[in-house]
């Protein structure tokens, strides 16, 4: 409903910009860590296809009409968490120290958002358990990024890797 009240103000027809198309193009920015300031730097007007430059201009009206119903979308709950543990090193070290043990199942189909989570609260305590199969992913569409598992055992040197090979 957001979306199509911006496509509105915009003057845009809801029919050329479907708002789920927007509304995806929108959470794989965020599931980047793109806010819409970088999203319009990236893809803005004669950056990017026509349909980026679209979302240039959606995605950041979209998120003010959020801000002004003091809401967020359920990207935004992995978004925010990243960005401040990235940007405040004393409240990553304070989650840090009160979450000592860290467990992600599914670990394939974690996206970057969800990935730098799981590392900024890895770091005094690294007691990061992660089960997952490469093989078994399936939520690219959604964000996924397989590399998070394919590269675990380097960005996580001190890992012991348990392989069940059968069921």
């Amino acid at each position: 409903q957001v979306i199509k009240q911006v496509l509105h103000d915009l003057n845009l027809d809801a029919t050329h910009f479907p708002p789920p198309k927007l509304g995806q193009r929108i959470s794989q920015a965020k599931n980047e860590l793109l806010t819409a300031p970088q999203y319009i730097a990236k893809y803005g007007e004669g950056i990017g296809t026509h349909l980026e430059a679209v979302v240039a201009k959606v995605y950041p009206a979209y998120q003010k009409r959020l801000l002004e119903a003091n809401a967020v979308d359920f990207d935004d709950l992995l978004m925010h968490v990243a960005l401040m543990l990235a940007e405040n090193d004393d409240l990553r070290s304070n989650l840090d120290q009160r979450h000592r043990f860290i467990l992600v199942d599914e670990y394939q189909d974690t996206n970057r958002a969800q990935y730098q989570i799981v590392a900024a609260l890895s770091q005094l305590n690294p007691n990061l358990c992660a089960t997952g199969d490469p093989d078994q992913s399936i939520y690219g569409w959604r964000g996924a990024r397989i590399e998070n598992i394919l590269r675990f055992e380097q960005d996580f040197p001190d890992v012991k890797v348990i392989r069940l090979e059968a069921n």
